[in-house]
Parts: structure tokens; C-alpha cells; sequence
């Protein structure tokens, strides 16, 4: 019961970080009259930031554990399309003393890998919990 509400807290946090943060809290390059590769970069992380914070409502609301592992799988997923928007599908400027290259791009890259590890944890922890009382031809035993 407290890794349901300890992962969807998680998820809810770290989903409004990558939302909200490349537009206020580690904010992309001023855009003038031409759009920089980092304004696609905020847009796609936006995207995946409100997914992940789906998922953890979801994860907060669902009672069973293999939906909580799926969803656990998912948000996984979407960290790793996190860490790889920046770094390789989209990008971010190329100066060094840009300031999404200095201080947006890590900091996203460091929520997304903290949230991937968070996830792997918890599948295994899901993983674990949902083997428990069950037998080798897969029929359920009742633990009590």
C-alpha cells in the first residue's frame, strides 16, 4: 500500500518537473523570430511530462499489481524517451553558454535517469509482490 502512494508521488512529481520546468524552473532559450531546437525539446518534455503524471494518477487510483506494474513499465518508458529527447532526437543549442545547454539539458537528463532507476526498483518490488502466493503451474494459493 505505501509503494502505491510513494510511486504515484513520485511519478506526479517528477512528471510536473519535466512539464513545467524547461518553461519556468530551468527555462529553454528566449526564442526570437526564429525557433531554436530547444522550444521542440520543452514541447516534447511537456508532452511527456503530463503523461507521466497520468500515469502516476492512475498508479494512485488502481487497486491491482499487475496494472500498477504496466503502469510502472510506462512511465519507465517515458523517462527514457525523456532522457533521449534532449540528448539525441531533438536537442538542445549547440553553445555551451546557452543556457538550455548548461542548465536545462542536465537537469532534465537528471530527473529522467533518477525516475528510471525509481521505476526499475519498483518493477522489481512490483514484480516480487505479485509472485507472492503463487505456485509453479501458476494457480494461487491464499497467503493466510
Amino acid at each position: 500500500m505505501k509503494s502505491k502512494f510513494l510511486s504515484g508521488i513520485v511519478f506526479i512529481a517528477a512528471g510536473f518537473l519535466l512539464a513545467t520546468g524547461p518553461y519556468l524552473l530551468f527555462p529553454v532559450c528566449k526564442g526570437g523570430m526564429m525557433v531554436m531546437r530547444c522550444h521542440n525539446t520543452a514541447k516534447a518534455e511537456l508532452i511527456l511530462g503530463i503523461l507521466i503524471i497520468a500515469a502516476g494518477v492512475l498508479t494512485l487510483i488502481t487497486k491491482r499489481n499487475k496494472v500498477r506494474l504496466w503502469l510502472n513499465t510506462a512511465t519507465g518508458l517515458l523517462a527514457v524517451l525523456a532522457i533521449l529527447f534532449p540528448n539525441a532526437i531533438t536537442g538542445v543549442c549547440s553553445k555551451v553558454h546557452m543556457s538550455c545547454r548548461s542548465l536545462t539539458l542536465p537537469t532534465i537528463t537528471t530527473i529522467s535517469i533518477a525516475l528510471v532507476v525509481f521505476t526499475a526498483a519498483n518493477a522489481f518490488y512490483l514484480y516480487k509482490q505479485g509472485n507472492k502466493g503463487e505456485i509453479r503451474d501458476g494457480t494461487g494459493i491464499d497467503p493466510t
